[in-house]
């Protein structure tokens, strides 16, 4: 434990580092501290520490009134306290009972003069001990026992912050995520048993004694996850945006805890010696708690805010998700932080002491820091980001950067540093997901090959831009030949050759297809040529060169290393994808060659495959997001996909419902990326164009595909594959992509299905904004 020296208006308080003293040890403390207020001669005279210490008639004093006021349990723990106090601070000995025993006596005791709290002026030296009085003793007695306890329930509420309280809380959410998903992972081996007719009587039994679950995750699914916060209001309740319900419900449940962990547990008295009048004490007290709190969100925050986040993998929540749990536990750190400084701006301004600490360094960081904070705030509110993404970007990573360090230089002060304990740990996940970055950029890139001599693959990629669909197709050959590919992935892309090279921004993979490596042998599976594969019959991706990967229970065998080509859909908006559009436009009907880095592969895959009836409904480019499960379909239902696998295929019918606004982008997918499944019975297909004319209606005609004008109703489709799935005692799949508008009308319209009593319905959204 450590004096508070670095308070001036703080004289006689205990420690710096939270840590509370027994009761044991109070007494002695009040009585010690009590004495600072009463000046003595002697050698020394001056100096807290070296007089408690040394001084003889203040330590006979505190030996006096340790006799009077304590116990013996009391005297000897705090007296032995204060011994050891005096050498790791002090770094003196305490002069023992013997070195002052000539004022010890009883008559010594009884005849001294009893003094009350700022009877004796500090500047009057007193020449022999004094006792304290009564009142004096319980003041400062109620003073240090109150401190204490404000001591500790900041520290208790910080500490319940991070691991009681926040982190309880935090913890709760996510086990919720995390039992859920064991639970589909449960139901998708209990199918399984089904269909292999490997379900024991005992499993059957214990499922039968479980089926309330179904009836509290129907419940929850119905009522939290799918609708929106509030009905009528979209995804906007208070200013915010939330994906659904339950996020919101998180949200609002963590800035209530916030509030009341804040404003509650003050223990406030009148006649306290450091704060007179009640008002004192709470703007003190509530200025340490929500500075402590403030810091206590930090490592949260950024737990959020990591690409490379476990949490993501242990919920299977999206990205977008936790970014909204990091946007709003950042919001609450910031106004606890300016909390903080206004309260302390109010107590320097009531003890006329403003500009005297305003101008200490430590003071001058706080400062910095709060203002920084704000303005990261600022810059990261809906319109700021929309408005300029890269600016919100390079404003957030600088200036939070900034913020950290100035939080560093803020608490150094504190002997101990204690409060870089949540510091630390920030920065260290902070950097490690930094790192963790740059390694998928280096994987996903740069490819050393020594077979053969020396080859260094690197990333490749062309773009071409469609202006009738006013659509970017970006294609991009990964450095890393082996790379992997799933449905659901997507890449953050860099293009680094440029005087903003850092700015890097997600895209889902749309469709990748397969090429053989240049310069080695031809590829050869199963004793046929390449060139006679069809791609529904491989793998998502080949791994190295001479493996061997296992496909649905055959070894296929790869004399060579296959080359992925990933292919993205991009929309030019402002910024950087306005970039790429000018950049296309200046190379007429060519395809313009230029430098991208991937960064990933993030996101994660939904096993559309175990539904009997799959729809899929998107817009505009999120068709990114279905074309890759489609393709799955394919590899699936082909006959190399064995009927005895694990992940054997489900699904007997895919309905594609999409909207976009450009009918030419319609064709380009479906005369590529969609023509196979086009021609397939299990598969259906509506297309729907809002910005179309009669001749573009005429083109699709004559090519064999219609295409409808206008919106379609998404209630109706969904209700009626709800009703048909159900009468055939099918699960149905339903995976959203597109524009908030649209995804919240296929939310209502499955809701009201689930409502109906079609309870086999699992709904999918996949993030179309970031």
């Amino acid at each position: 434990m450590q004096p508070l020296r670095w308070l001036g208006i703080l004289p006689g308080a205990w420690g710096v580092r939270g840590e509370t003293i027994s009761k044991d040890e109070l007494c002695v403390t009040a009585i010690f501290s009590a004495y600072n207020y009463i000046s003595f001669k002697g050698d020394p005279e001056k100096g807290m520490w070296e007089t408690r210490c040394r001084n003889p008639f203040k330590v006979a004093s505190i030996y006096a009134s340790s006799e009077i006021y304590c116990h013996d349990e009391e005297r000897r723990t705090g007296l032995t306290q204060l011994a050891k106090l005096c050498q790791e601070v002090g770094h003196s000995e305490l002069l023992s009972r013997a070195a002052v025993a000539e004022h010890l006596t009883e008559e010594s005791i009884r005849n001294m003069r009893i003094v009350d709290y700022l009877e004796l002026s500090r500047v009057n030296y007193q020449n022999t001990p004094v006792l304290l009085s009564a009142s004096y003793f319980n003041r400062m007695f109620d003073t240090i026992d109150s401190w204490q306890f404000e001591t500790w329930s900041h520290h208790a509420f910080r500490y319940f912050q991070i691991s009681y309280v926040g982190y309880a809380y935090w913890a709760g959410i996510l086990s919720l995520g995390v039992l859920y998903r064991l639970y589909g992972w449960m139901l998708l081996g209990r199918q399984q048993h089904i269909e292999s007719g490997l379900e024991s009587t005992i499993y059957r039994s214990i499922w039968r004694r479980l089926s309330f679950l179904e009836c509290v995750v129907h419940w929850i699914l119905t009522h939290l996850i799918i609708l929106s916060p509030l009905a009528g209001q979209g995804r906007r309740l208070i200013g915010c945006t939330f994906p659904s319900r339950a996020d919101a419900l998180a949200v609002g449940g963590f800035w209530i805890l916030s509030i009341i962990l804040s404003v509650v547990g003050y223990r406030t008295f009148q006649g306290n010696i450091y704060w007179p009048d009640v008002t004192s004490q709470i703007l003190r007290y509530s200025a340490d708690r929500t500075g402590i709190m403030s810091f206590a969100n930090f490592l949260l925050l950024i737990v959020f805010a990591g690409r490379n986040n476990i949490l993501i993998w242990a919920t299977g929540w999206s990205f977008a998700t936790f970014n909204v749990f990091h946007r709003h536990v950042a919001r609450i750190a910031t106004f606890q932080a300016v909390a903080h400084s206004v309260l302390y701006f109010v107590i320097y301004i009531r003890v006329n002491k403003l500009w005297k600490e305003i101008t200490k360094v430590y003071i001058l960081w706080g400062v910095l820091t709060f203002i920084l904070m704000i303005l990261v705030l600022i810059t990261s509110l809906d319109r700021m980001r929309a408005a300029s993404y890269e600016l919100f970007m390079v404003a957030h990573i600088l200036l939070s950067v900034i913020t950290l360090v100035g939080c560093f230089y803020h608490t150094i002060v504190f002997e101990g540093h204690e409060y870089w304990e949540y510091l630390w740990p920030s920065v260290i996940i902070w950097a490690t997901d930094r790192c963790l970055r740059i390694v998928r950029l280096v994987y996903c890139n740069v490819h050393v090959r020594l077979s053969k001599g020396k080859f260094i693959n690197v990333t490749e990629s062309r773009m071409t831009y469609d202006e009738v669909a006013d659509v970017i197709r970006l294609e991009v050959t990964p450095g890393m030949p082996g790379l992997q590919a799933r449905p659901g992935d997507y890449y953050f892309l860099y293009q680094p050759f440029r005087f903003t090279g850092w700015e890097n921004h997600p895209f889902t993979v749309g469709a990748w297809s397969y090429e053989s490596d240049p310069r080695g042998a031809p590829l050869e599976i199963v004793g046929k040529p390449w060139d006679s594969i069809d791609n529904s019959q491989l793998p998502l991706l080949s791994e190295t060169i001479f493996s061997h990967r296992s496909l649905g229970g055959r070894k296929m065998p790869f004399q060579q290393s296959l080359i992925p080509k990933l292919t993205f859909w991009i929309r030019p908006y402002n910024g950087w994808t306005q970039q790429l559009r000018k950049q296309c436009l200046r190379v007429s009907n060519q395809p313009v060659h230029t430098t991208m880095l991937l960064e990933g592969p993030y996101g994660h895959n939904v096993p559309l495959w175990r539904y009997e009836s799959v729809l899929i409904i998107v817009g505009g480019t999120g068709i990114a997001a279905a074309v890759p499960y489609l393709h799955d379909h394919l590899q699936r239902s082909t006959n190399h996909w064995s009927d005895t696998s694990e992940e054997k295929l489900q699904t007997r019918e895919i309905e594609l419902v999409w909207t976009t606004r450009q009918p030419a982008f319609l064709r380009d997918l479906a005369d590529r990326e969609l023509k196979q499944m086009l021609d397939r019975e299990d598969f259906r297909a509506s297309f729907y164009a809002t910005g179309s004319s009669d001749r573009f209606r005429e083109d699709w005609n004559a090519v064999g595909y219609t295409v409808q004008m206008g919106r379609p109703n998404l209630q109706s489709i969904i209700l009626s594959h709800s009703c048909d799935t159900s009468a055939a005692g099918m699960k149905l799949a339903i995976l959203v992509c597109g524009p908030t508008g649209m995804a919240d009308e296929a939310r209502a319209a499955i809701h009201l299905a689930r409502q109906q009593g079609y309870q086999n319905i699992e709904y999918v959204e996949e993030s179309f904004t970031w």
